[in-house]
Order: C-alpha cells, then structure tokens, then sequence
C-alpha cells in the first residue's frame, strides 16, 4: 500500500513538472498583438461600410430618435444611439442633417480611433 501511495506521488511529481517545463502559449499579462493596427482599420471600415443608411424617425418633445440601417436585406435599428452588438465597437458621434459620423476605438495599444461618415442623402 506504501508503495502505491509513493508512485502515484512520484506520477503526479512527474505530470505536474512536464507541464512546468512547457512554455507559455500566450501571457496575460504581456498582451499578444497579430493584427496590426492598419489591419484592425480596414476591418472595421469594411464592416461599417457594408450598412446604408435608411430613415430616422424622431420624437424632439421626449428626445426619442430612431436611426433605421440596411445591410444585405438586413433591417438594423439604433434607439437613442444604443448600437447593437453587429456594429461593435463603432458608435454614433453625431447625427447631422446630411450625415452620419461613426467612431470606433481602436484597441489601447493603437492609440487612435477610427471615424466614418455616412452621407443619409443617397
């Protein structure tokens, strides 16, 4: 019984030290950067340029306002400037009478946000 109680310990001494000695994949704590920010840029301007702009429905006593966006025969609500998580990470940083102007927040490491406008006359 003396024995069984040492190679188990002597099994668990060995699978604990090979998985010690494996490298870490990816740090917590030193974040691991593949996409470039130019890349990240693009994207984001890909995925914000696929939607049109459709109507606006407003309310100016009760400050309700409505943005309706079109994609691919996809309907796209926004009320009160609460993006849906399709769009995430652009928000609305202004609603003009002629445009749209839409931010996005590049990760920290860029230092940088990204803006398009999207024209509502078209």
């Amino acid at each position: 019984m003396r024995y069984l109680f040492l190679y188990i310990g002597l099994l668990f001494f060995v699978c604990f030290d090979l998985k010690a000695d494996k490298p870490l994949e990816r740090d917590p704590f030193q974040p691991y950067y593949s996409v470039s920010c130019s890349e990240q840029t693009e994207q984001l301007l890909e995925q914000i340029q696929v939607w049109h702009f459709r109507g606006v429905m407003k309310q100016i006593d009760q400050n309700y306002q409505q943005i309706w966006l079109v994609s691919d025969n996809q309907w796209l609500a926004i009320t009160d400037d609460a993006v849906p998580n399709v769009l995430f990470p652009w928000h609305v940083q202004s609603l003009l009478n002629d445009k749209i102007i839409w931010q996005a927040d590049l990760p920290d490491y860029c230092h940088q946000t990204v803006s398009w406008t999207m024209p509502i006359n078209e």
